[in-house]
Parts: structure tokens; sequence; C-alpha cells
């Protein structure tokens, strides 16, 4: 069997210092050492200036360090992954604060080079959570059975951190450019499914997330996720971010399948409420469907 390739990491960062030293050590800790590190950073203003340049010196892997666009981080790794200097070849992209287990790039690798579809292929690893002090356990099971375009419009199950991309699908996603999107991953996950590239979900771990109150989406698990993800739909904020995907996508229908670019079209002319009311239905969970249809 041929070697695994170079792989680029792709991390971005703001103010991650009280987190990053550990990151940044299970990098150096994967099995798998042919990999360059590219980070962007947001305008940080604690230690991560220090501890990039302070692994950099130590590490035997390139590291390049990029100033950030600072209009958050969905900008910020979309600047990584459109950069015009970026090598051709996989991505993996690397949130500041998890953590790799040490197959992690190795297993994803692998996994992706038994085939190579024409749209390319996208690897998921399992995530486990951990607080400070508790022991590592599984991430909340809210995954569909299977990708899919319909359910990418209305959610994402597609998590950035540990996400690895062969050559094909970086190649597409760099052929759209940045677009103005508040998720990142989530557009990702609506790019992927829309053009057909096929996403392998592996059971087995390879992140570890480590749940803090500074994480970007807010609580994750209890009573205090719930209501966060409620006043979300009541506010209008789910709308407008369903809104701003689909407003990023209408200009690229010509690269959909077939199948997505039909039901494109179907929403292109609804408004907005009857838009988000029209593809509530394809939420994973029953109750999602149903808060998402009421608060539209």
């Amino acid at each position: 069997m041929d070697p695994l390739p170079h792989i680029t990491i792709l991390m971005g960062t703001r103010n991650g210092g009280a987190y990053l030293r550990q990151q940044l050590a299970s990098l150096a800790a994967q099995d798998h050492t042919c990999w360059s590190l590219w980070i962007s950073d947001d305008g940080s203003t604690d230690a991560t200036h220090a501890h990039i340049r302070a692994f950099a010196d130590d590490c035997p892997n390139p590291v390049v360090l990029l100033r950030g666009p600072q209009a958050g981080a969905s900008a910020n790794y979309q600047h990584l992954l459109c950069h015009p200097d970026l090598p051709t070849g996989p991505v993996a992209f690397a949130d500041q604060d998890d953590l790799w287990l040490p197959t992690h790039l190795s297993r994803g690798l692998t996994a992706l080079s038994h085939d190579t579809p024409e749209a390319g292929q996208a690897y998921v690893p399992n995530r486990l959570s951990q607080r400070a002090g508790q022991v590592p356990r599984a991430m909340p099971g809210r995954t569909p059975k299977r990708p899919s375009f319909r359910n990418a419009l209305v959610e994402n199950v597609l998590a950035g951190s540990g996400l690895i991309l062969d050559a094909t699908a970086t190649a597409q996603a760099r052929a759209i450019g940045p677009v103005d999107v508040p998720f990142w991953d989530w557009w990702l996950y609506l790019l992927f499914t829309g053009i057909g590239t096929r996403i392998l979900q592996d059971p087995m771990p390879g992140i570890l997330y480590r749940a803090h109150e500074g994480n970007l989406l807010g609580p994750r698990r209890g009573l205090r996720a719930k209501l966060w993800r409620a006043e979300q739909l009541r506010n209008g904020t789910y709308r407008r971010w369903i809104m701003a995907n689909l407003a990023a996508l209408e200009p690229h229908i010509g690269a959909l399948t077939p199948e997505a670019a039909a039901l494109l079209h179907r929403l292109i002319p609804l408004s907005a409420r009857d838009r988000v009311r029209r593809i509530s239905l394809h939420r994973h969970w029953p109750q999602d469907r149903l808060a998402l249809w009421l608060a539209a």
C-alpha cells in the first residue's frame, strides 16, 4: 500500500492560550508524522502567539502563522482553506481547544485512501466530550443515520473539529471560495452533500472535545443547552443562519447534483418563513422539526 500523503492541518485561533499548548502537543503526538500546520490567528491578545512560536521552534514540522481577517471564526477558517498559497492535497481542521487522539490523522487518511469519487470524500471522526475534572464521555447522539443535503439545509451534523478532506474535496471547496455564512463547517456540510461528496462517519473516537464556557456555540448538555437552542429559534437567529446559507449556495446551483438543484429551485421563490417551514421536516428529531416549524 502506498504511504499516507502529506496533510495540511488548518487551525483557527483567537485568545486560546488556556488550551492551545495541550492541543499542539496532541498534534505533535500523531502517529502520522507527515504534516504541516497552518494557523490563522484572529487578533489574539493573550499568550496565543507565544505558545505558537514556542511550538514552531521545537517542532520539526513546518508551522505557518497567518494574520486572520478578524471577521469571526467562519471567515477565519475560510481564510485558511482558500488561501492562495495553501499546498495542494488533503487538509484536516483543528480547533484550538480540543485534543486529537494519536491515531486520528492516520485513521482518517487510511479511510480516505480506499476510493476517490468524482466529488471527493470527507472523513468525520466520532468525538468524546470532557469537562474539567470529569471522565471523557461520548457526545450526545444527534447524528442522522445518513448525511444528506435535505438535512444540511436545516442543521449541521458535520463538526469541523477533526474533519479531514481528501485532495478532491479540498479542491472543490476552494473552487467555490469564501462565502458569507455563519458557520464554516455547516457550510461545508451543505456544499458537500449538495455536490455529492462522500461523507465517511467513523464510529471510533478521534477527537476529545473539551467543553468549557468559552465554546463558540454555548453549552452543549442539559437544561441550559436546551434553553440556549430554544432562544436561537425564538429570536429568529436560527432562521437567519439558514437564510444566509441558502443565499451563499444559490449562485452555485449549477454545481449541485440534479436532486439538490431541483430542491433549491423549489425553495428560491418562497418567502423566508415558507422556506424554513418547508425544510423544517428534514431535521432529524421530531421535536426539533416541530420547534423549527413553529419558530418560522
